[in-house]
């Protein structure tokens, strides 16, 4: 049976379940979520079907709601979602994927949670390396038996996806907009790199000045793939580590643009 994985990533943790998992997984391929939104209408023609994303502010990221809103399945047989985050904190994730699948009678079969080393504030701590490579270590090993569940097709909800848990979705909030909250500190050498990674293509450089332009999904790929870890969000990312998945390289979160 033929797999079609969607993933949206900003700092790499998702885009590396998706390509542990197309790896794993035969006759699967993997599709950057907001390339396939340039060539609307979406239509899934695999009957085994993923959809790869980190929790944005306790709910799924804007781009994956419009995903949602947008693609039609035409075979679907077993639909799963899987979430990468570092708190598992899902507030109303679940429910608002289901929420829009239910709206085109599509059923949820499977839903997992992989955490990762967080990449948005304020859940970034200081970690020691030998805590960080444990968290990746972890992650690889729940791929691996997501992987066997979905080729066994199995039915399956993860824990974390509980009741207690959607009490959060109270403080669920959109993100995305004209943002002012980031800066550049002292240091900035003008490489380009946070206008390159960004997937939405929301930054442009003028003259000694970075400008964030009205389209900010909050992925934070810009701050953590800094050269010089001098772009800060309000004062919450002072003093914190910058850290983008080790296996992902900034084109590869670029390249999401493309299809």
């Amino acid at each position: 049976m033929n797999t079609a994985l969607y993933y949206f990533s900003g700092t790499g943790n998702s885009l590396s379940v998706a390509q542990s998992l197309n790896t794993l997984i035969k006759e699967s391929e993997l599709y950057p979520i907001i390339g396939c939104l340039k060539q609307k209408p979406v239509q899934i023609k695999a009957q085994r079907v993923g959809i790869i994303f980190p929790i944005h502010f306790m709910t799924i990221p804007c781009v994956v709601k419009e995903f949602l809103t947008e693609v039609s399945f035409l075979h679907p047989k077993y639909v799963f979602v899987i979430v990468t985050g570092a708190s598992p904190k899902l507030g109303n994730t679940l429910s608002q994927v289901e929420k829009y699948l239910n709206k085109i009678n599509v059923n949820l079969n499977a839903a997992y949670f992989v955490p990762m080393i967080a990449a948005h504030f304020p859940y970034i701590r200081i970690s020691k390396a030998k805590d960080t490579n444990e968290i990746y270590k972890a992650a690889k090993e729940k791929v691996i038996e997501i992987s066997l569940n979905i080729i066994n097709q199995k039915n399956e909800i993860d824990k974390e996806f509980s009741v207690v848990g959607n009490i959060k979705q109270l403080i669920s909030k959109e993100a995305k907009g004209n943002q002012n909250h980031f800066s550049v500190g002292e240091g900035c050498i003008r490489c380009g790199y946070c206008m390159q990674v960004c997937p939405f293509q929301n930054i442009r450089l003028h003259g000694k000045q970075v400008q964030w332009l009205d389209n900010c999904h909050y992925c934070f790929a810009c701050l953590h793939f800094c050269s010089q870890s001098v772009i800060q969000y309000k004062n919450l990312s002072i003093g914190k580590p910058r850290q983008h998945h080790p296996s992902i390289l900034l084109n590869d979160i670029a390249l999401q643009r493309d299809i």
